[in-house]
């Protein structure tokens, strides 16, 4: 099954492909209404490929007070083990080289993730994909989907997705998290725009006793990209964090909270020739 990136690619020649068929080759011959037809036809499957069940956010239940997750991104249940082999020792080294740089600027613990894991997340999510730095750091969310609990300071936000009040305190509930506060979804107010329309939305939140509120654009199936930003200044002055992001694909961004100033020791650890992470 071709992935997100193959598909987004198909449907944008095919596209292209029927644009160029209407503009250079009118009047239509046979030929030219069957090669539109194919055209069409491929990017009504590529977009029903891309918006099918089974990629729609879920809802879980949270029981820690002191560790809020996200919803999964991927399906409403872990997926089956499949039998996928075993990793190449080139694959296992950029794993490995990718859990340690996390480590290095406290994104996550040390020991709390292990290569192999990584890897058979990465599988299931796309059997047979080459691995590169890119397909390792999206195998964080991978292994979020599949039923993993809080992954060190990592955040998970996805994208094209139905995005709703719930969605949104679940991700400023994991981006306090990250930042040392217990506060839960439950505990987050988010009022959205009247009348289901698109625009500022507000969002209310406890910390030691006190209300804040930030605001943020809210999009039907875009996450806000103000929402992580406005709450940077709610780190702890004892414990400071820096939020940074990821996009690696797959429609799900990952944001860190790393520690303070470490952001260019990050990415000159990653084996990249361009910087992966930069700041929220």
């Amino acid at each position: 099954m071709p992935s997100k990136r193959e598909l987004l690619a198909g449907l944008a020649f095919f596209a292209l492909a029927a644009g160029a068929l209407v503009l250079f080759r009118r009047p239509f011959d046979f030929v030219g209404w069957a090669g539109l037809a194919g055209c069409v036809a491929f990017v009504v499957l590529a977009c029903y490929g891309l918006v099918k069940p089974g990629t729609r956010v879920g809802r879980r239940e949270i029981d820690d007070p002191a560790t809020p997750e996200l919803p999964w991104t991927i399906g409403d249940a872990p997926l089956e083990d499949i039998p996928i082999g075993d990793p190449s020792p080139d694959e296992l080294r950029i794993f490995e080289t990718t859990i340690a740089a996390l480590e290095a600027v406290g994104g996550l613990q040390r020991g709390e993730i292990d290569a192999c894991s990584l890897w058979r997340a990465a599988q299931r999510l796309d059997p047979g994909r080459a691995i590169g730095v890119y397909e390792a750091v999206s195998s964080f969310a991978a292994l979020h989907d599949d039923g993993h609990p809080r992954i060190g300071r990592l955040i998970f936000v996805p994208a094209h997705t139905e995005y709703d009040a719930l969605l949104l305190a679940e991700i400023t509930a994991c981006t306090l998290a990250s930042l040392g506060h217990a506060v839960q979804p439950r505990d987050i107010t988010v009022t959205l725009p009247p009348d289901g329309n698109q625009g500022t939305a507000r969002v209310a939140f406890p910390i030691e006793g006190c209300t804040r509120t930030v605001s943020c654009e809210y999009l039907w199936k875009y996450p806000p990209a103000d929402l992580i930003p406005a709450l940077r200044r709610f780190g702890r002055p004892e414990d400071p964090r820096d939020l940074v992001c990821a996009d690696p694909g797959d429609q799900t961004l990952l944001y860190a909270a790393i520690r303070s100033g470490s952001l260019m020791e990050l990415n000159h650890r990653l084996p990249a020739a361009d910087d992966i992470f930069h700041e929220a």
